[in-house]
Parts: structure tokens; C-alpha cells; sequence
């Protein structure tokens, strides 16, 4: 057990990128951390970690020692939790991040729901439009509309999801519907950004194949839930997850335009690190999510 605990060290200080943030983490003096590290490494007769006075970075050594690590500790942790799974009610803590329309109405009273039924476990909520990083890294779950692009993840399909384009009643009294997407470069376009680059140009498809249009507009940001509220108050159109707006839709306050025109859903998916052992907690939020999602697709 010993060596579990410096392997978990060894894990935290790369992940947290400081030794002290790992040492806290595991409950250690920072001496007793960096006294666990060169034994390990004298041990191995190999130097894992190159150290400055301002950042820790693995060798080419303590990268191929760190995988090992890595399925050493999932190996362990998962054979305690087999032992513990039968009798033991759920526990522990899990971080979910969600974009934050679809977090705020949609994820968070799933997630309410689950931790009643688990009180022992503890959810933290984490709202962010950006992309999923930090899955496998201080985030357990991540929640995402729209097609899997990074294969160190696993994505659980939880429901359909097609985008759709839409705007106020009053602008499109003002500025006329468009009939085809190319349409839309005479139209006041409010896009999302992710990390200061605007998420254009807008994806649709005509006769089966696909048609990416150029888009712009006075106003971008990067919440989509600041968006859909822009909108709502007549200042352009938007792309919005179906999800995202059958409020609005069903209420009147905004109407889509160009639905002939959008791609096939590609579904809101639960996404995991692929080489990472799940708890029993996990598997039970993602399988809950799903029930959840299915629920309300069948609900009218």
C-alpha cells in the first residue's frame, strides 16, 4: 500500500503540475512528498521528473513509468471497489462539467435528482461552453452536444439533439426569414467563441451533402445561454441545441427558420477518459443521465 500511495503522488504531481498541490492533496508534508519521489526514483535508477524553480515535467522515462502507474492504481482501485460494490451505498465526489444552457435546464435538475436518491455522494457542477478538457483530470463527466472528436474519450450517446436556427418574432418581422443559408451573411449572426475563436463558419446540408456558410455579426460571446437571451431580445439569430431553446419555441418568444437545411442530430453524449477506471458512482450518474434523458423524450 505503501507504493500505491507514492504511485498516486507520482499521478497528482503530474496532473496537478506541483508538488505541493499533490502532496496537499494526498494528505502529506511537501518534504515527505519529495522524500517519497526520489526514493522512487532511486529505486527505479531513473529520473521521472525534470525540476525547475517553476515547473515539473515528466522525462521521456517518467512518461513510460507513468502509464504503468496509472493502470497499477485503476488496476487496485478497482479491485477495492468490487469488494466494497454489493454492500456499500454509493459515495464519494464527481465533477460534472455541462455547457451552460443545457447545464443550468437540463443537467443540474438531473443531477439534483441523482443526489437525493445517493446522498453520500457529493456532485460538483463545473459551466463551461468551451471543449472537454479536463476530462480524466479533476473532471470525472463531461456533458456535449455534437459529433466525438477526441479519441481519448468515451461517449455515452444520453439523447437526440439537432441544432436549429432561430431568432425573435421581431426580427424577423424586421429583417425578413431567410430561405437558404447562404442567406444568412445579410443577417446579424450571434456566435459562440471557445477560447477567443468564433465557432463559424454554421454547418448545414442540401441535397444530402454537406454546406458550411460563413457567418457575422456585432455581437459574439462565449456563454450560449447570453446568446439565447440576445436573441430572445431581437438582436440576431442564433445556432442553438434543440434542447437549449423548446422553451422559447414552444412559448413563441423565438421561431426557427432553415430547418429543411440542418444536419442529422449527432446527440448529446456523456463523455469519459478512456483509460481510466470508472467507480461504481460513475456508471450509476451516466446510467441514471440516460433514464433521465429517455424519460423526457417521452414525456409530451
Amino acid at each position: 500500500m505503501d507504493e500505491l500511495l507514492t504511485y498516486r503522488l507520482f499521478i497528482a504531481t503530474i496532473e496537478s503540475g506541483s508538488l505541493s498541490a499533490a502532496a496537499h492533496q494526498q494528505g502529506m508534508a511537501l518534504s515527505s512528498a519529495s522524500y517519497r519521489l526520489k526514493r522512487l526514483e532511486h529505486r527505479l535508477g531513473v529520473t521521472l521528473l525534470n525540476r525547475t524553480t517553476r515547473v515539473l515535467s515528466l522525462t521521456e522515462e517518467g512518461a513510460a513509468f507513468l502509464q504503468g502507474c496509472r493502470q497499477a492504481v485503476s488496476a487496485m482501485e478497482q479491485a477495492e471497489d468490487r469488494m466494497h460494490r454489493r454492500q456499500a451505498a454509493l459515495s464519494g465526489d464527481l465533477v460534472v462539467t455541462a455547457p451552460h444552457d443545457l447545464g443550468e435546464r437540463r443537467i443540474a435538475p438531473a443531477l439534483l435528482a441523482f443526489q437525493r436518491r445517493h446522498p453520500r455522494v457529493s456532485l460538483e457542477l463545473h459551466l463551461s461552453d468551451g471543449l472537454s478538457r479536463g476530462v480524466g483530470r479533476g473532471i470525472d463527466l463531461a456533458i456535449r452536444v455534437g459529433p466525438l472528436t477526441d479519441s481519448a474519450l468515451i461517449g455515452v450517446p444520453l439523447a437526440d439533439d439537432k441544432r436549429r436556427v432561430v431568432a425573435s418574432p421581431d426580427y424577423w418581422a424586421r429583417r425578413g426569414r431567410p430561405m437558404h443559408p447562404r442567406e444568412l451573411h445579410a443577417h446579424d449572426c450571434l456566435v459562440l467563441t471557445r477560447d477567443g475563436e468564433p465557432q463559424t463558419p454554421w454547418h448545414f446540408q442540401e441535397g444530402g451533402k454537406a454546406l458550411s456558410v460563413p457567418v457575422a455579426g456585432s455581437l459574439r460571446a462565449n456563454s450560449g445561454t447570453l446568446l439565447r437571451r440576445w436573441a430572445m431580445e431581437g438582436a440576431g439569430v442564433i445556432l442553438k441545441s434543440s434542447a437549449d431553446i423548446r422553451a422559447a419555441l414552444d412559448e413563441g418568444v423565438l421561431e426557427s427558420a432553415l430547418d429543411d437545411y440542418m444536419p442529422p442530430s449527432s446527440g448529446m453524449h456523456a463523455l469519459m477518459a478512456r483509460d481510466r477506471y470508472r467507480p461504481q458512482r460513475l456508471e450509476a450518474l451516466v446510467a441514471w443521465l440516460k433514464q433521465w434523458f429517455r424519460d423526457a423524450c417521452q414525456s409530451p
